[in-house]
């Protein structure tokens, strides 16, 4: 690849790869995108839908040996390990491709929680200011929803009308009604109706895999940027090294394909996108960024509390009237967010009584009788909590465990405080005390102490315009690097309580937008 300079050189083909470059190539600029993973078509995912369903395991067959290897200790610090295979996909898309579809703004106070209840750390950034591009992340991707008081302001309705309210969702309106919690449809990046050549949802209840193309997923956006003649991408690559010169400004990108070719990029301007983990790796790798000790630091997630209880006098119908959409932001904000983090109820049916084979030791005619009794009756209540920046919750260079290319492997160290500790213990309280209002029996955490996560990973590159604390500057650049970016949740403050991707997908066209007035 030596020889010819591109106008933007992007490291990782998810969400906010895919937007930057088909926002750039739209206006002409020329692109070349390096992808550590391969291609998933979507003629494909029906038949890779059946191989989930009769073999488990992953969505998607993303993982390569030897290139995805990972340390984790998390289970020293939480008690529980971080499944780093699970939460994070390489292929032409990104995680994208197996994602639910929750597509939902942060609440103007997660950008000044500090200023407002005097925990986390502002962003450089408003709501204000990224509200426009919000509105054009959802046209973008094809967001269908419904305002509602609880949600965030907004310049621009949604592009699709929401989803109703399902038959099994419907039981807990009088509920809600009686704690005065308020209920709305979550926003999906689903269409409601045909959008921009995507089928509407055809209720195939697989949502992660979605074989119909209804739910958004980025392959759409790299197709765009490489049909303009504009974009090239190249898979199974991974980007190893940036080179930073002595004027500071990166001079290339070192990659090396999983056959061994070694590929030299260059550019103008650089943009990684390439998850939470590997976009902090790769700084790491390069000793690029780390002026003041933050790279990797700040993992973040958002910590799923979920309890569960059965209902013998109503039966729901799990899995076959499309995915769950009820959500309440009833106990998002208020005074209680001083002492502990932001969070989000969902409003769950899908617990399989099966799974308690193993943990309820059940086996036989025992397990035959438990799920005749159990299936459809089930509750679940999951609260999306906000986790805390924290410096010791970080993602850092094993010095023993190495790639398939001899670069040492991510160590994922996940950690809490004492605020994520508070915050968890009230949304088991919040989960426990909406099950009982509802007449569950029988209610307990889902999992060790009701603990899960979402694949939700922010932080490691965070934004801050004082370099001492932070990696980049409110444009997503660099400190002390004229031309090198970082854009996706890694440069997140703080992550709120509500699903990162579309904020991830704002940050992605506002960064588009700078790099081309910037250049012209």
């Amino acid at each position: 690849m030596t020889g010819k300079t591109y106008d933007i050189c992007i490291v990782g083909s998810g969400i906010a790869g895919a937007l930057l470059a088909a926002d750039a190539t739209r206006q002409g600029r020329s692109v070349v995108m390096i992808e550590a993973g391969q291609r998933f078509p979507l003629t494909e995912r029906l038949k890779l839908l059946r191989r989930y369903q009769n073999l488990g395991g992953l969505y998607f067959p993303w993982q390569y040996p030897g290139r995805d290897n990972y340390v984790d200790s998390s289970a020293e610090s939480i008690g529980i390990g971080y499944q780093l295979e699970r939460y994070r996909m390489k292929g032409v898309g990104g995680s994208t491709l197996h994602w639910g579809g929750r597509a939902q703004r942060l609440r103007p106070t997660d950008f000044r929680t500090a200023s407002t209840y005097g925990v986390g750390l502002d962003w450089p950034l408003t709501y204000a200011e990224l509200e426009p591009y919000y509105s054009a992340a959802e046209w973008e991707i094809g967001v269908s929803g419904s305002p509602h008081a609880l949600q965030s302001p907004r310049s621009r309705d949604y592009p699709m009308a929401a989803f109703p309210f399902s038959i099994d969702d419907q039981m807990w309106v009088p509920v809600a009604e009686r704690l005065g919690i308020s209920l709305y449809p979550a926003p999906f990046a689903i269409a409601t109706v045909p959008y921009k050549g995507r089928s509407s949802c055809m209720a195939y209840s697989a949502c992660n895999m979605c074989p119909s193309g209804a739910r958004y997923s980025a392959d759409i956006h790299v197709a765009e940027a490489e049909n303009t003649g504009r974009c090239e991408l190249l898979t199974l690559t991974v980007a190893r090294r940036i080179d930073v010169g002595p004027s500071g400004a990166v001079a290339a990108i070192h990659a090396t394909t999983v056959d061994g070719k070694d590929l030299e990029f260059r550019a103008k301007n650089y943009a990684i996108a390439a998850h939470g983990v590997e976009s902090a790796r790769l700084l790491l790798l390069s000793n690029c960024g780390n002026h003041s000790d933050q790279v990797g630091r700040n993992f973040m997630e958002h910590p799923f509390i979920k309890a569960g209880g059965y209902l013998p006098s109503k039966r729901f119908y799990p899995s076959r009237v499309g995915f769950e959409r009820l959500e309440s932001m009833s106990y998002y904000d208020g005074a209680e967010r001083h002492q502990r983090g932001a969070m989000k109820l969902e409003f769950e049916f899908a617990h399989d009584p099966l799974r308690d084979m193993e943990s309820g030791h059940l086996w036989g005619e025992p397990l035959d009788r438990h799920d005749r009794e159990r299936f459809g009756h089930w509750l679940d209540i999951n609260v999306e909590t906000e986790m805390q920046p924290n410096s010791d919750s970080r993602i850092s260079l094993d010095p023993e465990e190495k790639d398939m290319f001899g670069d040492p492997a991510p160590h994922v160290h996940m950690a809490f405080n004492d605020i994520d500790h508070r915050t968890q213990r009230r949304a088991l309280e919040i989960a426990t005390d909406v099950l009982h209002a509802a007449g569950a029996q029988d209610i307990k955490p889902v999992g060790p102490g009701g603990l899960s996560f979402p694949a939700h990973n922010m932080g490691t590159c965070r934004m801050s315009d004082n370099p001492d604390i932070g990696v980049v500057d409110r444009n997503c650049r660099v400190h002390g690097i004229s031309n090198l970016y970082v854009v996706g949740s890694s440069v997140y403050p703080t992550g709120g309580g509500c699903n990162p991707t579309l904020t991830i997908a704002a940050l992605s066209l506002r960064l588009a937008e700078h790099l081309i007035q910037s250049s012209d």
